[in-house]
C-alpha cells in the first residue's frame, strides 16, 4: 500500500515538473511576488481604523486630557494598559497596531512648549504595519495641536514659562540693553493680555503668531518598531515572504486541481480505479503529492529568504510544523475544489475565482485593515489569513507556544472543513455513478 501511494505521488510530481506553466506559478512566481512586495511596499499596512493601546506612566491634567482625546477620536480604537511592557506585548500579539505611551514628565515638558520644549510621546509599532504607524504620527500631531490650547488657556501654566523666559532674558549679557528692553516689553504685553479676562483669546493668538516664526512642534514623537529582542524583523522581506509563500500555495492548489480534474475527464481516474487500488489509496497518493510540492515550494522560498535576504527563523522546528500544517490544509482546499466540479473548465474557473477571493479576504493581497468589519469577520474562514499568521510566528514575530499554536489550530479547522466537504462530494459522486 505504501508503495502504491508513493508511486501515485511520484507520478503527480513528475507531471508538475513537465508542466512548465504550473511549475512557474508554483515555484518561481511566489519568489517574484515576495521580492516585488519587499521592494515596493516594504513594511506595508494602512489603517481602518487605528487600533492602539495607551499608557499614561505619570498621570497629570495634560497627559490625561491627551489620552481622553485619543479615546474620543473616531479614527482610533483605543484600549488602556497598566504599563509599558503590557502595551508592547499587545503590539507583539498583533492585537493593536501601536502602543502610545505618555512617559514620566509629560506634563512638566508640556509646560516648556514656549521655551523650546514639547509634549513627549513614545510610539511603539508593529513592524508589519509601518505605513499605519506613519499615519498615526500625523494623528498624534493633530491632537497635539488641539491640546496646545489647554496650555495657552491656563494662565498659571502659561505664566510659569513666561517668568522663566524673563529671567533668562534679563540674565543674557549677549543682548544689548535696547534689545532686552524690547523683548521684555513684548513679554509684558503677552502677560497683560493673558491676565485680562476678555483678552485671553487675543493673548493666545499673539503667542501663536510669535511662535509661528519658528519651527514649532507641540508634540515630540519618538516612533520605533518593536525592538525588544527577537521580535524585530531582520528586514522587510521577513514580513513579505509569508505572503509569497501563501501565493505559492495557491499555485500548488490550482496545479493539482487542474491535474486531478484533467485526469478524471481523460479517463485516467477510471483506469486507476480499474486497477487493484482502492479509491482511498488514490486520493491519499494525490494528496501526498500536493503536500510534498507545497513543502518543497515553501522550503525553496524560505531558503532564498535565509541565504539572500538574511531572514533567519526564530524557531525552525515550529516553523517546519507550521509549514506542514499549512501544506496539508491547502491540499484539502485543492481536493475540495476538485471534488465539487465535474469538468476541468468549471474546476479551473471556479477554483481560480475561489482562491483569489480567499486570498483577498484573508489579507494575501489587501491588508485586513483596509476592509470593512464584515469582511474582516468573514476573513476568519480564509486559510490565507491563518497561514500568514502561522508562518510569521516562528519566522520572526515570536510569542509563546500557545499563541503560535492558536494560528495553527485555526488553519487546521479550515482544513478539516475543506476535507470534510471533499469527502462528502466524492461519496455523492460515487453513488451517482
Amino acid at each position: 500500500m505504501i508503495q502504491q501511494v508513493i508511486a501515485i505521488a511520484t507520478k503527480d510530481l513528475r507531471l508538475l515538473v513537465r508542466d512548465r506553466g504550473a511549475l512557474f506559478f508554483t515555484v518561481f512566481f511566489p519568489v517574484v511576488i515576495a521580492i516585488l512586495f519587499g521592494m515596493v511596499f516594504g513594511k506595508m499596512s494602512t489603517p481602518n481604523p487605528f487600533e492602539v493601546v495607551v499608557v499614561v506612566e505619570e498621570p497629570g491634567p495634560l497627559a490625561n486630557s491627551f489620552a481622553t482625546a485619543l479615546r474620543g477620536d473616531s479614527a482610533l480604537v483605543v484600549e488602556s494598559a497598566p504599563n509599558r511592557e503590557s502595551a508592547i506585548d499587545a503590539v507583539r500579539k498583533k492585537r493593536v497596531a501601536a502602543a502610545i505611551i505618555f512617559p514620566v514628565g509629560f506634563d512638566a515638558r508640556a509646560e516648556t512648549i514656549f521655551s523650546g520644549g514639547s509634549m513627549p510621546i513614545d510610539c511603539v509599532g508593529d513592524p508589519s504595519r509601518a505605513a499605519e504607524i506613519g499615519l498615526l504620527q500625523g494623528k498624534l500631531m493633530e491632537i497635539g495641536f488641539r491640546q496646545l490650547m489647554l496650555v495657552v488657556s491656563d494662565r498659571d501654566r502659561l505664566m510659569r514659562p513666561m517668568g522663566e523666559m524673563r529671567n533668562q532674558i534679563e540674565g543674557n549679557r549677549q543682548m544689548s540693553d535696547s534689545e532686552r528692553t524690547a523683548v521684555l516689553k513684548i513679554l509684558a504685553g503677552v502677560q497683560e493680555l493673558s491676565g485680562a479676562k476678555k483678552g485671553e483669546e487675543q493673548g493666545s493668538n499673539a503667542i501663536g503668531g510669535a511662535t509661528a516664526a519658528f519651527e514649532f512642534r507641540p508634540v515630540s514623537i519618538r516612533a520605533e518598531m518593536m525592538t525588544s529582542g527577537e521580535i524585530e524583523p531582520p528586514s522587510s522581506y521577513a514580513v513579505t515572504f509569508p505572503q509569497g509563500v501563501v501565493w505559492g500555495l495557491a499555485g500548488c492548489v490550482m496545479a493539482f486541481v487542474t491535474t486531478f480534474v484533467g485526469e478524471r475527464a481523460q479517463g485516467t481516474m477510471t483506469r486507476l480505479r480499474a486497477a487493484p487500488i482502492s479509491m482511498q489509496i488514490i486520493l491519499v497518493g494525490k494528496a501526498l503529492g500536493c503536500v510534498v510540492s507545497s513543502l518543497v515550494m515553501q522550503a525553496l522560498l524560505l531558503t532564498l529568504a535565509w541565504s539572500v535576504f538574511g531572514v533567519r527563523p526564530l524557531d525552525p522546528w515550529t516553523l517546519l510544523l507550521a509549514m506542514s500544517i499549512v501544506s496539508i490544509v491547502f491540499t484539502a482546499l485543492a481536493m475540495m475544489i476538485a471534488a465539487l466540479f465535474e469538468s476541468s473548465g468549471a474546476a479551473e474557473g471556479a477554483g481560480r475565482a475561489l482562491v483569489i477571493v480567499l486570498a483577498i479576504v484573508g489579507g494575501g493581497s489587501i491588508p485586513l485593515v483596509f476592509m470593512p468589519p464584515l469582511l474582516r469577520t468573514i476573513s476568519v474562514a480564509s486559510p490565507f489569513r491563518w497561514a500568514i499568521s502561522a508562518i510569521e510566528g516562528p519566522l520572526w514575530r515570536g510569542g509563546s507556544i500557545a499563541e503560535q499554536f492558536a494560528a495553527m489550530g485555526s488553519i487546521a479547522i479550515v482544513g478539516v472543513v475543506c476535507a470534510s466537504i471533499a469527502i462528502v462530494a466524492v461519496a455523492v459522486r460515487r453513488r451517482g455513478s
